[in-house]
């Protein structure tokens, strides 16, 4: 009898301290759902897009290294700078598995917005889900290579825009 009360003390409280923790693990979940949720309703993760979702112009954009001075200056002359939104490519890559991948990207061009951006921002899409058909699925399995897809991408973008293309935002990739 000695020895089963040894044994209970070293051991915890037996079934009184597994339910207590039961209970408070329960309570944190359902703190962290809600907390969560509650993120997600006020505007963290809505994707809506908003009626005008083409184009966006932020001015005052200075280029890479300048500081906010030069932001200003730059405001000043009318240098704009213009936040694109592509249509979604969806394209089936290359490779045996035949794998569906679905992109969403966004362009920051530099310079007054023109009337052909729209003609522009549909041949980036051509041509950027004509790269995407060539593109086997290991190429875009790690990190570092969707890192290499963006600045390929890029790429792209800069030699269609001839160099107004500064650079690209890839919002979404799935791959299936």
């Amino acid at each position: 009898m000695a020895e089963e009360a040894e044994s209970k003390a070293a051991g915890g409280g037996g079934k009184g301290g597994f339910i207590v923790a039961m209970v408070l693990l329960a309570v944190i979940g359902a703190g962290s759902g809600a907390g969560f949720s509650l993120m997600l309703m006020n505007g963290g993760g809505s994707h809506d897009a908003p009626s005008n979702r083409d184009l966006q112009i932020v001015g005052g954009a200075g280029k890479k290294g300048e500081g906010a001075g030069a932001a200003k200056g730059a405001a000043a002359e009318g240098n704009k700078v213009l936040i694109a939104s592509l249509d979604p490519i969806l394209v089936t890559l290359s490779g045996p598995q035949r794998s569906w991948a679905r992109l969403e990207l966004g362009i920051i061009l530099e310079g007054p917005s023109a009337p052909d951006d729209a003609v522009l921002l549909k041949s980036m899409t051509e041509d950027i889900m004509s790269f995407m058909r060539t593109v086997p699925l290991v190429h875009v399995e790690s990190a570092s290579g969707v890192e290499y897809l963006r600045e390929d991408i890029e790429e792209i973008a800069r030699l269609r825009s001839k160099g107004r293309a500064r650079s690209v935002i890839l919002r979404s990739l799935v791959v299936e």
